[in-house]
């Protein structure tokens, strides 16, 4: 059975429609959540959620004294989410089904196996993803791979590399789709290599439960923001 689309999601998504279509344009004021909460039939938690998720796309931001805004500047590939072939989307869609099993686990085994040089190896990668990231004109799917790709091979577990492998080139088409959506988004970009610096520093301090909750929240921040992007 499809799994039914939460009003948060909905929400984010009319609202990124009002936003592209002019009715908000940049630097504007959203309505007040009790307004939207009103509008939409739902109640201020659905609202609060949806905002949240517009802000960690860099769309919307809160401002000092109260109130959502429009950002003054929106990258044009944010508003291009409809380009993505439907079949692309029910795609991504399975591929985030299936790292949400696998990466966990996978980030949790590497706490406890790793090896002094493949810790160094990991390191290396998220240098290179912040850097990447730092860079405007890269969207750092290659180190990002690279990372995902150290953290399984740590885990030392053979099954789960065949399947990394036979995976790679759905990993990076996926990538590329969701890290275009960053460009220009200094913010954005920073809070993704945040993200993966937790991963590594619990994978370094071989806090195995915690390495295993840092990359579940990284994937469920990821497909949140994607989820919001694809077509219904």
């Amino acid at each position: 059975m499809e799994k039914k689309e939460k009003i948060s999601q909905k929400i984010s998504r009319d609202l990124l429609e009002k936003i592209e279509s002019g009715r908000y344009p940049p630097g504007s004021k959203l309505p007040t959540e009790m307004a939207l909460a009103s509008q939409f039939g739902v109640s201020r938690v659905s609202i609060r959620e949806a905002l949240s998720v517009l802000r960690a796309m860099g769309i919307v931001s809160s401002q000092q004294g109260g109130g959502s805004y429009v950002e003054e500047t929106i990258p044009y590939a944010l508003l291009q989410r409809y380009q993505i072939k439907e079949n692309d989307a029910e795609t991504l869609k399975h591929l985030f089904e299936m790292r949400r099993i696998l990466e966990p686990e996978a980030a949790y085994l590497a706490a406890l196996r790793r090896t002094p040089e493949e810790l160094e190896r990991i390191r290396e990668v998220l240098k290179q993803l912040e850097s990447d990231l730092g860079s405007e004109d890269k969207t750092g799917m290659a180190s990002d791979f690279q990372f995902h790709r150290s953290l399984i091979y740590a885990a030392h577990n053979p099954v789960m590399i065949h399947m990394m492998e036979s995976l790679s080139s759905l990993y990076k088409e996926a990538l590329s789709i969701t890290l275009k959506q960053n460009i220009g988004l200094k913010r954005r970009r920073q809070i993704v290599y945040q993200e993966h610096k937790a991963i590594f520093c619990a994978i370094e301090k071989s806090e195995p439960e915690l390495a295993k909750v840092q990359c579940s929240i990284h994937l469920r921040n990821v497909e949140k923001k994607l989820l919001v992007l694809l077509k219904d």
